[in-house]
């Protein structure tokens, strides 16, 4: 009896899983996405990038899709584990940046968060927008600015009140 529910029991199992794969492939297909692949389940294309890399041309990687897709401008594809979208270009770099926080956001992989933790580079939004004024105050043309006046006027000061006229510091006894 075992022997012959097994062959039905995993013709069953594999029917199921060939209607829920169609059903997910017509449902991705009525989103709205930009040409590509996605590659392999959980690798996707991260080793041809790992390739390009190690063949120290990581712009193969781009130019493959885009010759591949036809689409100069944008492609889909899945990297370190996470579905994205690759923009290319003058233009794409132009509309990242342009409209930042808009309808797009600077967005990086988990691994890659968990390389570089909380810091400039992978925080977003509101908070983003305090730390980057907050290093106007640390940068260079600040220092010019603001604290070198500063730092200038007060050693002047200190100079006037303790050490003019007064030359004991420099005096050694021997």
């Amino acid at each position: 009896m075992i022997q012959v529910l097994t062959p039905i029991f995993i013709f069953l199992v594999l029917y199921l899983l060939w209607n829920v794969y169609k059903n997910q492939k017509t449902r991705r297909s009525k989103i709205n996405l930009p040409p590509g692949s996605f590659g392999w389940l959980f690798l996707g294309e991260s080793l041809a990038l790992l390739r390009a890399h190690w063949d120290r041309v990581p712009e193969r990687f781009v130019e493959e899709r885009i010759q591949k897709h036809g689409s100069p401008l944008v492609f889909k594809t899945l990297l370190l584990g996470e579905r994205m979208a690759v923009l290319c270009g003058p233009a794409g770099h132009k509309f990242v940046f342009g409209n930042e926080n808009k309808p797009v956001a600077a967005w990086w992989p988990l691994p890659m968060r968990k390389l570089f933790g909380r810091c400039l580079v992978t925080i977003r939004g509101n908070e983003a927008k305090w730390m980057r004024k907050m290093l106007s105050y640390l940068g260079p043309d600040a220092f010019a600015t603001r604290y070198a006046a500063t730092m200038d006027v007060v050693t002047r000061r200190h100079i006037e009140l303790h050490w003019e006229g007064n030359l004991s510091p420099f005096i050694v006894n021997d």
